[in-house]
């Protein structure tokens, strides 16, 4: 049995760093970290586990380094991103500084660009795993080389990045989401706290240009895993959950199955999940809705078609326009997200999607930029028209790519006007409040808009 620390790293901003996915929170939300939730469960009971989650606990660097000596881990597995990539390999610098005999293993976006060169420019790395949601690479800790996989290392000077076939199906226990400070965490669109994340899946059926997720392996987690997850939830006292599937229901036969069960077993707990417009169908928004579900986030990206098209996104307008329609008719409330100023971005595209924004008119939207995620083929396109530039890789503020065309003050200017057209309208603001059902909500609300508009230039 092995000390183990599962770390979340202070940092100079709130950063979100799960699920492949690394960026600033917008506003005044924190979400739970996905990929250290999925690592408890099949660490345990086989490995004595600590939390240090220093992001919930707005530790400095100088009190998270206190905490992780006084717990003085033989091993430490933390996230680590692309948005926060420079204030994490500081940290962890400082970190083998003070526990120089402690292995550190990351997870996240960050270890796929360009691995090898990451472990051997940074000694402090000792391993990248690949795959979180996989326990193949378990016989690290116990010094074991040879027969793991989904994680990479050098040993002796020789890189090693031993990977693991394809599997259809995941099980990682019990996340032992009671280890975590659960209570901290908050998710902008949640009616109720305290709040926790689930999956159900890994990696994502479907391939846009730009998503790091869809370049992984898609597996599926059994339904009576998830269930078990779920009524312990209950029991630990969560009033409301989002599922953290990339794209929740690909499976159809499988989402009906687990809606059953979840209905059945009286989880009785309102959630939100992503999904895919075209997948959406109205009885399985209804079977969705018997279950709890009350929010879809849903990713719209452009209103013009041909961008749609160009990043492989594999939906029409008309999907689009129709999945949200269904939602307003059955009650089911909406996020919208979308992604300003990909490579062909111009001012007529992007008032397109400000127009189809209006039109949708979902309960929230989130408008993104595009960043250079590893492994995509938005930028190995990049890379190869020297579209990346230097600067902020953070799809929630800062762009790193253009085109030569858009420059990236204008992609900035492109979200600030956004923004400011959505969310400043008399009926949206008055929709919002119409909206609110409860105390915990309206004080959510309060503190996601005034952190939002203070984000603002």
């Amino acid at each position: 049995m092995s000390k183990i620390l599962l770390l979340n790293p202070p940092g100079d901003k709130t950063y979100l760093r799960d699920s492949y996915c690394s960026k600033v929170s917008k506003a005044a939300y924190l979400t739970p970290p996905i990929d250290l939730l999925v690592i408890s469960g099949y660490l345990h009971p086989k490995h004595q586990i600590t939390v240090l989650d220093a992001m919930a606990q707005k530790h400095s660097a100088g009190q998270a380094l206190d905490r992780i000596r006084d717990i003085s881990p033989e091993y430490i597995i933390s996230l680590f991103g692309q948005a926060s990539l420079k204030n994490d390999l500081d940290f962890f610098a400082l970190l083998k500084k003070e526990l120089p005999v402690a292995k550190l293993l990351v997870t996240g976006d960050a270890g796929f660009d360009d691995t090898e060169k990451l472990l051997t420019s940074n000694p402090c790395l000792d391993a990248v795993l690949l795959d979180y949601s996989s326990p193949t690479w378990l016989g690290y800790l116990d010094g074991q080389r040879a027969g793991i996989a989904d994680i990479a290392y050098v040993q002796n000077g020789v890189y090693n990045v031993p990977r693991s076939g394809p599997s259809k199906e995941y099980s990682i226990g019990i996340p032992r989401h009671e280890l975590f400070p659960y209570k901290k965490y908050r998710m902008p669109f949640a009616r109720k706290l305290p709040y926790a994340g689930v999956v159900t899946d890994f990696g994502c059926p479907f391939k846009c240009d730009f998503c790091l997720i869809g370049q992984m392996p898609y597996k599926l987690r059994p339904v009576p895993e998830v269930i078990d997850e779920l009524l312990y939830l209950k029991k630990l006292g969560i009033k409301y959950f989002s599922f953290g599937d990339q794209t929740f229901g690909a499976d159809r036969e499988r989402t009906e199955r687990m809606l059953s069960e979840m209905t059945s077993n009286q989880i009785n707990l309102p959630w939100g999940c992503f999904a895919r417009a075209d997948l959406l169908t109205e009885d399985g928004l209804l079977a969705m809705k018997r279950a709890g579900c009350e929010l879809l986030m849903i990713g719209v990206e452009s209103g013009d078609q041909e961008m749609l098209d160009r990043y492989h996104k594999n939906i029409t307008i008309d999907n689009i326009r129709r999945a949200f329609a269904l939602c307003q008719k059955h009650g089911i409330r909406t996020v919208a997200t979308f992604i300003l100023g990909l490579p062909g971005e111009t001012e007529a595209s992007f008032q397109k999607t400000m127009d189809f924004a209006l039109e949708l008119d979902p309960d929230l939207a989130s408008f993104n930029v595009p960043v250079a995620k590893p492994l995509t083929p938005l930028t190995a396109e990049a890379r190869s028209r020297g579209w990346i530039k230097g600067g902020g890789q953070d799809q929630s503020s800062s762009s790193n790519i253009f085109d030569g065309e858009t420059a990236g003050f204008r992609i900035e200017e492109w979200r600030r006007r956004a923004i400011h057209k959505f969310y400043l309208r008399p009926g949206f603001i008055l929709k919002r409040l119409k909206g609110i059902s409860n105390l915990t909500e309206l004080k959510i609300n309060l503190a996601e808009a005034v952190a939002l508009l203070k984000g603002q230039p």
